[in-house]
């Protein structure tokens, strides 16, 4: 009776032990207050829950507050330092013991003209990136702008003087949205000059020059991407987005209207960050197919000259199944205020099923963002061969704001460099093979378009030729 008294003790002694063990190992949740370097967020973590306020020198409010996969992936954090991955960037935080008074407080200035402007601008002169590439001085801007507002000013006024500043700096990435009420008027007042080629248009041409060149072409997600052969060994894949990419088991012969409305019923269900591995996997089954299907390939073609961008980790994955070789890509940092976050570097890691021979890449200037990624990422590679005209010269991923007032807006706030520490951002990755082709968009689909009447397409006949 005494050892089974003695036993129970002892086994009641090892579970308290165990348990005690458990709770010094276990590590707390990442709940709290966190102020991020760069980019100008401040985020509260209660559970699964994130309440993500922009802040500026004169301004914080709440902006969102929603399940934290529509923000990132909690990736590892201590009592000081938390990571999100956000795609394949490594956002940093440190702790803050609360929120600050001005991020609590109701704020009576959210429609004041002023105090909205005041926000733009420090956001801009904080977090943009590119101001000495093109030549910028930001407060020289804020001189010309900040005495035509009053508090009579109006949102139309408001609207359109931030859209003359937007325009100054000529970036692709840079935008706003507003209330439809006021972009109407705003539209009202001006002359926009129509463009020559719809979306719809340009899609046209560019399956037209898949169907001129390869027999059976295959087609994945109504025409995001297109494969097949050309003269039985050469591999031909024309990927016009890196969106739009995830197989969500839709009918295989939708056209691209109802592909497009039937697609993003099902995507914006879908947490941020679970929508951006549907992106990567979808595009990783599609590559895997190809290579497969096609063995006989002894080189590729990868056409981007219409892609205009979307997830950077698509635009990775891609390359990973043209490499061999595991190395770094490109590095990437975020600017702060006096300067710039730590760079990252981004890696090609191989995938199991990838192609080791000649690439030839076709680019243009519609190829921008996330498909400048790419070309910049191959540049390290020597079995790629650039065939074209110098990209758009957009790389950064978009640095998402919102006024005081409610209105949102984009800019670019990061910097992209290749291994040698180059920066294209506004000129743009030049081409190993220059064609003439034109900047303006509709003047290159004319240029692609005549050359389709001859039933050519020059960038593809000289990748084949140099390929012979």
């Amino acid at each position: 009776m005494k050892n089974i008294k003695f036993l129970s003790t002892l086994a009641l002694f090892f579970i308290c032990c165990s348990c005690n063990e458990k709770g010094i190992k276990e590590k707390p949740k990442p709940d709290g207050v966190w102020k991020q370097i760069g980019y100008g967020n401040i985020i509260e973590l209660n559970d699964t829950i994130i309440s993500v306020y922009n802040i500026s020198k004169q301004d914080c409010h709440l902006s969102f507050k929603e399940h934290v996969l529509d923000f990132g992936k909690v990736k590892n954090y201590s009592k000081d330092t938390l990571t999100i991955q956000h795609g394949n960037d490594d956002w940093l935080f440190t702790r803050l013991e609360e929120l600050p008074n001005f991020c609590k407080n109701s704020n009576e200035l959210s429609k004041d003209p002023k105090h909205n402007f005041q926000v733009f601008w420090d956001t801009f002169n904080d977090h943009y990136a590119s101001f000495g590439i093109k030549n910028i001085n930001w407060n020289e801007v804020y001189k010309q702008y900040e005495p035509k507002i009053n508090e009579n000013t109006t949102d139309l006024e408001l609207y359109t003087i931030f859209r003359e500043m937007i325009a100054l700096l000529n970036d692709g990435h840079v935008k706003m949205e507003v209330p439809e009420k006021i972009e109407k008027e705003y539209k009202n007042q001006i002359e926009e000059q129509q463009e020559k080629y719809s979306k719809l248009a340009e899609f046209n041409i560019n399956k037209e020059i898949a169907e001129l060149y390869v027999d059976s072409l295959r087609n994945y997600n109504a025409g995001m991407v297109r494969y097949g052969l050309i003269n039985d060994n050469v591999g031909y894949v024309q990927i016009n987005s890196m969106l739009m990419l995830a197989d969500y088991g839709l009918q295989k012969d939708l056209d691209l209207r109802n592909f497009y409305g039937q697609y993003w019923k099902k995507a914006e269900k879908r947490k941020d960050e679970i929508q951006r591995q549907d992106e990567v996997g979808g595009i990783n089954k599609v590559l895997n197919s190809i290579i497969k299907e096609l063995p006989e390939a002894k080189s590729y073609i990868l056409d981007l000259r219409f892609n205009g961008g979307g997830k950077d980790a698509v635009a990775i994955n891609i390359l990973n199944h043209f490499s061999n070789k595991e190395k770094f890509a490109y590095t990437k940092k975020a600017r702060i205020e006096k300067g710039f976050t730590n760079p990252q570097k981004i890696r090609i890691i191989p995938s199991k099923t990838h192609f080791s021979g000649n690439v030839y890449l076709l680019t243009s200037h519609l190829t921008a963002s996330a498909s400048e990624v790419l070309v910049l990422a191959s540049l390290g590679d020597t079995n790629f061969k650039r065939i074209g005209s110098t990209t758009e010269g957009i790389f950064s991923s978009t640095l998402d704001k919102e006024l005081p007032n409610g209105w949102e807006y984009e800019l670019s706030n990061e910097v992209y460099q290749d291994l040698k520490g180059e920066n294209y951002e506004n000129i743009g990755i030049p081409v190993d093979y220059q064609m003439d082709y034109s900047k303006n968009k509709d003047n290159f689909l004319d240029q692609l378009s005549n050359d389709l009447k001859n039933k050519k397409d020059r960038a593809i006949e000289l990748a084949i030729e140099l390929e012979k």
